[in-house]
């Protein structure tokens, strides 16, 4: 799939996994690779066209969901990872930037809006109470 071909969500949801690449542990990975987590990080973005935008990655093979345990969760939950090719193509989509830095194709779903967020920076680490559930 050629990078014309992904549209700026996909775009972005790979330079996330990218960003993220590095954070899963043998048996945990980080809240922001869980579907959950993902969608709070884009709170500005529709959650159906996050997750739309997720299944297309994974159909076209550049990403995959496994159940694995998650950072401040007793349950394992589904989180998303690059593939080689996921991987690769998100090298791309960095390089192909303009200003060939990666914060910025996230920082473009937030201009001009305010981000809502659920009271959790990426700095901080989930509420062990319970409250960072969905409750989908």
């Amino acid at each position: 799939m050629p990078t014309g071909e992904l549209d700026r969500v996909q775009r972005t949801l790979l330079l996330h996994l990218l960003e993220h690449h590095g954070q899963q542990v043998r048996f945990e990975a980080s809240q922001w690779v869980t579907e959950f987590g993902i969608v709070r990080r884009f709170a500005d973005e529709p959650a159906e066209s996050l997750r739309r935008a997720l299944r297309v990655l994974e159909m076209a093979r550049l990403v995959y969901r496994r159940t694995q345990y998650v950072v401040g969760y007793s349950e394992p939950k589904h989180v998303y990872a690059l593939t080689p090719s996921g991987h690769r193509k998100a090298l791309e989509v960095r390089a192909d930037d303009p200003s060939g830095d990666a914060a910025p194709a996230e920082a473009s779903l937030a201009s001009g809006r305010a981000r809502r967020s659920v009271g959790l920076s990426p700095e901080e680490p989930p509420p062990t109470d319970g409250s960072a559930e969905p409750t989908v």
